[in-house]
């Protein structure tokens, strides 16, 4: 018999052999058409797979993550299926769901935007068609066969291992496949096919650049139509487009993709940031050092970068034939600087941390805005210390980084365990040993900090396991904030050490951590979590004062110079035009708090104050609005 849970937690049994399809329809018309797939024993199935006895089943429906990335994936056939019949000389990559919607990747096919429509339309009609998905294992040889003319199928079959293959056909459409997928191309009610960008094959920049095209399905046309006002939103609050509405900086194709230059706006928010890092890391009892961007690449052989990272880094060539990189990160430097005089037990812990320029070879598909950069800049810090001190000095580590995060008003984000994989050799130092202590050790401080996090195998660090802090922008994509890492490698490659206090030599232990991470993606999440309203601290100006006419300029500029004398970014805009195009351009820009001085403020020495979200208070004196300002700056509100 097969046993069955409902919906409703009761159990039932059924005769062997049935199928999901049938058991969903045995309960209700209404889980029938909602169910997509299976999951037998914790292995999804299609529906029309018979159930063998001594099986335990559950429905899956679009309300599950298996369901969607189900209906997902099969969406993205549907979509190939439509690009076949429209373009038969295309070649074809992969299709998989992804954590919002789907892809798929194509050779040999040039598109735009009115082509998405015409391939959208295409999509519609075959989901009307309501063409079954049918499943066929299929050998090797056969598979061969069929996709003789798509290199890259090919490619994906010689490097399967089985001697048979799956594949799924829809209609005359065959795509290799593990499947599963919806019964039905009927059973995909509401699709949009979103946008199109490049992309390497497999992500190897050594590969062909192929077409990607990204979209998404739902059940219902409600949902797509609440999913397509969430984009339209989360447009409004991309950092690429408010940072240029803000004039906080700007992209350049003469300059190049990757590389953003920061106008002053922009530039005084990251100054501003970086001060106020360096002054608490300073407190901390951190030591700033001052290293080189780049370095022979000798540097890196030392410290395994040049095996393990090689590919991500900038290398050029001296005229002397040395072979030098742009830095992509600064404990080389730092180690060095440990290592140019003898340390004792008593010197530990060393706390080095530099404002670091960085460079690191992303692929140009994979750049974004300020979020994913060639260059950017570290708040980049190392804990060299004795190994009775790694707990706490992981502890404060991560103090600091949760301190920064409060402090910037971050509260969306979740902590990753991040371990390394024993099969992935090539990314990897080759230390089971070590690996499996230095993450015992990890996993006991942040049980202890009573942290929740998530487990993540193959996200270490090359020389050992991190916890990383991650966020996800407004299109829902995740990035690494912060991270607070243990290394056990690199201490004994660059043979770091340090006497006991039995005059015995030792190895010393070194964390890695940034505190505020890469200021650029913090400043595209600041732009994004506060959509350009950015609390008064933070602002670029603060205050902007708006003259009604030229008969008080001078008093205002004796208002806006005792501003800046206290410290505040002020700004003043005596200008011909209107007070209220004035004032509409400081609401566009988001000033915090905008001034107004006519007449009556000139006689009483007042201002007329409107903060940026409330209404204007007369008669308000300089000298209190001055303290009042200059508290909430202070309180970093």
């Amino acid at each position: 018999m097969v046993k069955i849970t409902l919906p409703d937690g009761s159990v039932q049994d059924k005769k062997d052999g049935i199928t999901p399809a049938e058991i969903a329809k045995e309960i209700g018309e209404g889980l029938f058409r909602a169910a997509l797939a299976a999951k037998v024993n914790d292995v999804l199935v299609n529906l029309n797979e018979p159930i063998s006895s001594d099986s335990k089943i559950e429905i899956i429906t679009f309300k599950q993550d298996d369901g969607k990335k189900i209906y997902w994936h099969s969406t993205s056939h549907v979509m190939a299926a439509a690009v076949r019949k429209l373009y038969p000389e295309a070649k074809f990559g992969i299709g998989p769901a992804i954590e919002e919607g789907f892809y798929y990747d194509f050779d040999n096919l040039k598109i735009s935007e009115t082509d998405l429509e015409k391939i959208e339309e295409e999509m519609k009609s075959i989901i009307k068609q309501d063409l079954k998905f049918e499943k066929k294992n299929i050998s090797k040889k056969e598979a061969n066969s069929i996709f003789k003319n798509q290199p890259f199928k090919l490619e994906l079959i010689k490097n399967i291992e089985e001697e048979t293959v799956s594949v799924y056909s829809i209609g005359n459409f065959v795509d290799l496949c593990k499947g599963p997928h919806v019964s039905s191309s009927g059973k995909l009610e509401s699709i949009k096919l979103l946008k199109f960008s490049g992309a390497y094959w497999m992500g190897n920049s050594k590969n062909p650049m192929l077409q990607r095209i990204y979209g998404i399905s739902f059940p219902s046309g409600k949902d797509l139509k609440s999913y397509l006002k969430m984009r339209e939103e989360a447009e409004q609050r991309d950092h690429s487009k408010l940072g240029r509405d803000l004039d906080l900086y700007i992209t350049h194709p003469a300059v190049g993709k990757g590389l953003p230059l920061f106008t002053p706006k922009g530039t005084t928010m990251l100054m501003i940031l970086q001060r106020w890092v360096e002054d608490e890391e300073i407190k901390r009892g951190y030591q700033y050092t001052k290293t080189p961007v780049m370095a022979k690449t000798d540097l890196y052989k030392i410290s395994g970068h040049l095996d393990h990272y090689r590919e991500n880094m900038f290398i050029f060539k001296t005229d002397e034939d040395e072979e030098v990189s742009l830095r992509p990160m600064t404990c080389p430097f730092q180690f060095m600087i440990y290592k140019s005089k003898s340390r004792s037990y008593r010197d530990l812990p060393i706390k080095y941390t530099e404002t670091s320029p960085l460079f690191r070879k992303e692929l140009s598909g994979e750049l974004h805005g300020l979020i994913r950069v060639w260059q950017f800049t570290l708040a980049d810090g190392h804990i060299i210390c004795l190994p009775e001190q790694l707990e706490e000095e992981f502890e404060k580590a991560l103090e600091l980084v949760q301190y920064i995060m409060n402090t910037l008003g971050f509260d969306d984000y979740w902590y990753r365990f991040s371990k390394w994989d024993p099969k992935n050799k090539e990314k990897y130092i080759d230390n089971p040993e070590a690996w499996e202590k230095s993450q015992k050790i990890m996993k006991k401080i942040i049980d202890k900090m009573g942290l929740n996090y998530v487990e993540a195998e193959n996200e270490a660090a090359f020389y050992g396991p991190k916890l990383d802090v991650q966020m996800k922008n407004v299109w829902g994509k995740e990035d690494t904030m912060f991270t607070v890492q243990i290394d056990f490698a690199l201490p004994e490659r660059f043979d770091m050490k340090y006497i006991d206090k039995n005059n015995e030599e030792k190895r010393p232990m070194v964390i890695h951590r940034s505190s505020i991470g890469c200021y650029e993606r913090t400043l595209a999440f600041l732009i994004e979590k506060y959509a350009g309203n950015f609390p008064l601290w933070l602002s670029p100006t603060q205050v902007r004062i708006l003259t009604v006419s030229e008969k008080t300029v001078e008093f205002a500029e004796k208002v806006n110079k005792l501003m800046k004398e206290n410290g505040i970014r002020s700004e003043l805009d005596y200008s011909s035009n209107t007070l209220e195009y004035k004032v509409r351009n400081a609401e566009l820009e988001k000033i915090p708090y905008t001034i107004t001085i006519g007449e009556k403020e000139e006689q009483n020495n007042t201002l007329a104050v409107r903060p940026r979200s409330g209404k204007v208070k007369f008669g308000v004196k300089t000298e209190n609005f001055i303290e009042d300002i200059l508290k909430e700056i202070k309180e970093k509100k």
